[in-house]
């Protein structure tokens, strides 16, 4: 079997990118709970007050459980378990979420518009987003000149492909409130686009308008996703620890250090950082890092072992709701299980999400199904927007030399070292 990416490749793309709005949207605008008013959910500030999606869900539950018939603490406290789920990583929190708002819908059928953002998040966060793009449309039908509105309407619009709409989207939200989550929207649609200076410098205005230390080191660990993307691990690494100064408990950056030790080649000290990882927050994407770790260092048993426990923990994501064929399809191509079924889950997810992530995954299970030439077209696709994305090219300099175009597959080879010359645990060199 040739030589597949790993399945960290996959997940951090699909629960991390691609699934933006399962995990980093509701990171980024967690704060949708109503404005603070007499007889409201919050009566002991602002809107916005910094607090963290586990002392909102508290919060919200006690209200809750006072006064079972407010459904705008409903629709908070929905909105809070979405964003919980990001943080944990508890797939768990999403049926809860579901009854919240749906209760919440219930009591308010119309003009609910924090339960209408909060559907759209939900949604997101399950993939499923033909589905949050709906409620997001309603949403902004509701309030156009509501920011969370137009950020969740934006994000569908990012899952499904529809870029130029989805960055006008990101525009009118910076307009209206140019704060952590406008400026980290527009850091990622620069990003996209190839600015990755523009990116960092939005995210740096991100970290400074950020209303809490949890908030300011999110900004901080994504700094440092930047700069690592693009081969400045010095800098990255700063930025990693100043996130983890402001937030000791930040598994993220926890998991980027293991990773940096491993680059670094001391892999004893990246298996006991991804191990502390794992044990407290079993994430695919951290799983999945461990298992390649094991792989490079010839562990194969212990690699079996972490996939193994990804296999259940997408179990767990689907029995919340959690679209996860697409992941799962991925998996088996990269170990070359039902590779006839994988590609036919991706060629459906592609129907429905036209992104350069989904290119380049379908373009992948092509090729890893002996149709190089038809992988092409669609690794062609992930970069047209000239995304700097070192795994992107990466796939295309194999899908090259399979075709046998080795000058191809040798420019694209080295322009994916050019970017960032440790981009993948699995196919870099240290």
């Amino acid at each position: 079997m040739r030589m597949s990416r790993s399945p960290i490749v996959v997940l951090g793309v699909v629960l991390m990118v691609v699934g933006l709005g399962a995990t980093v949207v509701t990171l980024r605008d967690s704060s949708s709970e109503p404005p603070a008013t007499p007889g409201n959910v919050e009566t002991s500030g602002a809107r916005g007050v910094a607090s963290s999606p586990q002392q909102r869900v508290a919060r919200l539950q006690a209200r809750v459980n006072d006064a079972p018939d407010d459904w705008e603490a409903l629709a908070a406290l929905g909105s809070a378990y979405v964003a919980q789920a990001a943080v944990t990583g508890d797939p768990a929190l999403y049926p809860r979420a579901e009854t919240a708002i749906e209760r919440s819908l219930k009591l308010h059928p119309k003009g609910n518009l924090r339960a209408t953002i909060a559907q759209s998040s939900l949604a997101a966060a399950r993939h499923n987003f033909v589905l949050a793009l709906e409620w997001g449309k309603r949403a902004t039908a509701l309030a156009p000149k509501d920011p969370s509105a137009r950020a969740v309407l934006g994000d569908a619009l990012l899952e499904v492909g529809r870029y130029d709409e989805a960055f006008a989207e990101f525009q009118l939200m910076i307009d209206l409130r140019p704060d952590l989550p406008s400026y980290s929207r527009i850091s990622y649609a620069r990003e996209l686009q190839g600015d990755v200076d523009g990116a960092v410098k939005a995210m740096t205005a991100a970290e400074a308008a950020a209303e809490s230390q949890s908030d300011a080191a999110f900004a901080a660990f994504q700094l440092g996703e930047l700069e690592w993307n693009r081969g400045h691990s010095e800098a990255a690494v700063s930025h990693y620890r100043r996130a983890l100064k402001r937030d000791p408990d930040s598994v993220r950056s926890q998991a980027a250090l293991a990773r940096v030790a491993f680059f670094a080649g001391d892999d004893e000290k990246a298996i006991d950082q991804y191990r502390a990882v794992v044990e407290r927050l079993p994430l695919p994407q951290y799983v999945s890092e461990l298992a390649d770790v094991y792989r490079v260092t010839d562990q194969p048993d212990l690699a079996q072992d972490q996939l193994e426990l990804l296999d259940a923990q997408l179990r767990l994501y689907r029995d919340a709701g959690v679209a996860v064929d697409a992941d799962v399809a991925i998996i088996n191509a990269n170990n070359g299980i039902d590779l006839e079924r994988s590609l036919a889950a991706m060629e459906a997810e592609w129907k429905v999400r036209k992104s350069i992530f989904v290119a380049d995954a379908l373009g992948w299970l092509l090729h890893e199904n002996d149709r190089s030439e038809e992988a092409l077209v669609y690794s062609d696709k992930a970069l047209e927007m000239g995304t700097r994305n070192a795994l992107f090219y990466f796939h295309r300099s194999e899908i090259h030399r399979a075709l046998g175009d080795d000058q191809a597959a040798k420019r694209d080879l080295d322009e994916a070292k050019a970017i960032n010359p440790n981009f993948s645990i699995r196919f870099s060199k240290r």
